[in-house]
């Protein structure tokens, strides 16, 4: 057979006409062989007209099998069977600057598509149009109630994960300074400020916040603790149980904590808590943006109660809340099975990419380092202006370190790992242009 599947032939073998039969048949064809990892398939249109079926029909069904990991949609390049056993396919020379490492932008190819998700939610949501407002629908709540780390006394959903860890902050604050887990994610410190929030560094390591900075930061008078117990932005670890189980001893009866799980299913497991020590102080985070894409505009709140009723009354005076649809859809990828084959193999690649990076960069010669579910690696530099501009003299752009401190740090660069491409080779590039940038003295250039 060809790379590319005739339609009329594909059709003959799978003889189906819900999605639901189209996607198991395909998958059959895909484990048993007859569909070879690189085979083109038709497109949805042609498909659907020689097997006499909706391109809908056909649409629900092949994103179905895509979730499972078994399809890949190229740019250009249609539907083609992908490879169990191998990287994702590459073709020419990397154009670093298409290449988004400074953002922390995911990649749109792993994740899940949402048709069947947005449509089983508007066709499956029965209070559609109803003007109560709901903080939380229950469908979305039964979806993640399970899941969460401790019994949460309250919960609402806003739109995304930023949001929602900007209103956590400004919550638990409540005029006074917080302490923020660094590094942070790019552009949080900007928004404190220009909320007018103090902020005070608390210092990290392998296991987590370390006990003597998150000590330092609440004698200091820090009314809150922002952490990121996923570790998604840290240089080192995430939160282990142990460190859990010690911080909750020096924290003071009146500090409040906000868990910002920005990695969510993308976590190789659920991060450590400090909710079942304090679970009517804490309130946790969990973002699916990174996972699931930013269209579905929904991170879920649990927790304190107190918090919980601050974050409804500051989100536009209590009068907004989040579409059913929205939430719905993303109680149906949650609960989906197909989803969650599509989130191991969205990790496995995640994984892939930040090995070859800190491989690449360590090989290199330079001090690079990246937590275990880590969005980032971190680069150490002598001058991080220099680098950055001679970075961006080569096309590649970087994101500067100092950025994601609240105090003054030692240079280093951020490169988001997420779009990074699987060749080992051409990761090893990078981290010769990175080195080089590193290694060159700034000049000036005259006409």
């Amino acid at each position: 057979m060809s790379d590319h599947v005739d339609a009329v032939w594909l059709a003959q073998r799978l003889r189906a006409t819900s999605s639901k039969d189209l996607g198991h048949g395909l998958t059959r064809l895909i484990d048993g062989g007859e569909l070879a990892p690189g085979s083109q398939l038709p497109t949805i249109r042609d498909f659907a007209r020689a097997a006499g079926v909706s391109p809908g029909t056909v649409m629900t069904a092949w994103s179905r099998v895509r979730d499972s990991g078994r399809l890949q949609t190229r740019r250009r390049g249609g539907t083609v069977v992908a490879d169990p056993s191998g990287p994702l396919p590459a073709s020419g020379i990397v154009d670093w600057s298409s290449v988004e490492m400074a953002l922390v932008t995911p990649d749109p190819a792993l994740q899940p598509d949402l048709v069947a998700a947005l449509g089983e939610a508007v066709s499956g949501t029965l209070d559609l149009h109803n003007p109560a407002r709901a903080y939380i629908s229950e469908r979305l709540r039964h979806s993640v109630e399970p899941g969460w780390p401790f019994p949460a006394q309250a919960w609402n959903c806003v739109g995304g994960g930023t949001e929602a860890v900007v209103l956590a902050t400004a919550a638990a604050a409540s005029g006074g300074p917080v302490g923020v887990e660094e590094p942070v994610s790019p552009g949080y410190l900007d928004i404190l400020r220009q909320l007018g929030i103090e902020a005070f560094g608390i210092s990290a390591d392998e296991q987590g916040p370390t006990v003597a900075s998150v000590s330092a930061a609440v004698h200091r008078g820090a009314t809150a603790l922002v952490l990121q117990p996923s570790g998604a932005y840290a240089m080192t670890g995430a939160l282990s149980a142990e460190r859990a189980r010690e911080l909750a001893g020096v924290l003071g009866p009146d500090t409040w904590v906000v868990e910002d799980d920005s990695a969510g299913p993308l976590a190789s497991a659920e991060p450590a808590s400090l909710g079942p020590y304090f679970h009517e102080r804490v309130l946790r985070i969990r973002s699916y943006c990174k996972a699931f894409g930013i269209d579905l505009r929904t991170a879920v709140l649990g927790g304190s109660a107190e918090l919980i009723e601050r974050t409804v009354r500051l989100r536009s005076f209590g009068m907004a809340s989040n579409s059913r649809i929205l939430q719905n859809a993303l109680a149906h990828l949650i609960d989906d099975p197909d989803v969650a084959l599509a989130m191991t193999r969205a990790r496995g690649r995640y994984r892939l990419r930040r090995r070859a990076a800190l491989d690449a960069f360590t090989g290199a010669g330079l001090r690079a380092s990246a937590s275990p579910d880590g969005f980032v690696v971190w680069v150490r530099v002598p001058d991080e202006t220099t680098a950055l501009i001679n970075l961006a003299r080569q096309g590649i752009v970087a994101a500067a370190g100092a950025k994601s401190f609240v105090s003054s740090t030692d240079g280093l660069l951020r490169f988001s790992i997420l779009q990074l491409p699987e060749d080992r080779g051409r990761v090893a590039d990078l981290a010769a242009a990175v080195r080089a940038a590193v290694n060159s003295a700034e000049r000036e250039y005259f006409d």
